[in-house]
């Protein structure tokens, strides 16, 4: 999955649908964030860290700063 469309799976997994609006909405960016900061955590914890792993996590985190 592309960085942009994992983007969007962890934004829409994190938003209260049932009661949208703005707050919510910025609340739902900063837990896919908070989520998408552990797993690069975890990457870089690894035996010699999983550069791929981080880069891609990295790439996601820059797509939902643009969300």
């Amino acid at each position: 999955m592309k960085p942009k469309e994992k983007a969007n799976e962890l934004l829409d997994k994190m938003s209260l649908d049932w009661y949208c609006n703005e707050c919510h909405n910025d609340f739902a960016k900063e837990c896919a964030l908070i989520a998408v900061n552990e797993l690069q955590i975890q990457a870089g914890d690894q035996k010699w860290g999983n550069y791929l792993a981080m880069q891609y996590w990295l790439d996601v985190e820059k797509e939902l700063e643009k969300l």
